[in-house]
């Protein structure tokens, strides 16, 4: 009966977080994730920021002037992050995080300037919502010492995971 409980209260908080425009991914400890966003704007984009509330002032990832700057990003971020698609194409602006650390769970949020803005493209002036909320969960890889697991924590995790996978394809533009 747990397993049964556990995923219909994951698919609720799921569908519920979807439905705000955000999303629950997990990622395995060491591996790497991708943090999806996409912009509905067709107008260029002139500057996009991933970052996390609790960050404060530092930002994990920041692109303009069609280039990733590193001015204020923060230190556990440096080198590990980057953009799914280089060119921003068809405006996806996802983020790989690169070898998964404990400290990566978090709420993490993407944030575009385009074109058709009037503000000036410096990061300060990114001050509107985010156009996408992630949630990251950080779990332990499979098969390593001191990971017993049992099948219900199992069960759990794997409906979990195809709750996602779900839901990304289902909010891919068409």
């Amino acid at each position: 009966m747990f397993p049964a409980v556990l995923c219909c209260s994951v698919l609720l908080t799921v569908l519920f977080l979807q439905s705000n425009g955000q999303q629950i991914i997990t990622a395995r400890l060491g591996l790497n994730v991708i943090l999806p966003c996409r912009t509905s704007s067709s107008a260029p984009i002139r500057a996009a920021e991933w970052s996390r509330p609790d960050l404060k002032s530092e930002y994990v990832f920041f692109y303009r002037n069609k280039q990733s700057d590193k001015t204020y990003q923060h230190p556990s971020f440096k080198g590990r992050v980057e953009l799914a698609d280089s060119q921003i194409k068809d405006g996806n602006l996802s983020l790989i995080l690169k070898n998964v650390i404990r400290s990566d769970a978090g709420t993490y949020e993407c944030r575009v300037h385009s074109a058709e803005d009037t503000a000036r493209n410096k990061r300060a002036v990114i001050k509107s919502g985010p156009i996408s909320i992630v949630h990251l969960t950080v779990i332990e890889p499979r098969n390593t010492p001191g990971n017993t697991g049992n099948g219900q924590h199992m069960v759990g995790l794997l409906c979990l995971q195809v709750i996602t996978v779900i839901l990304y394809v289902l909010a891919m533009p068409y």
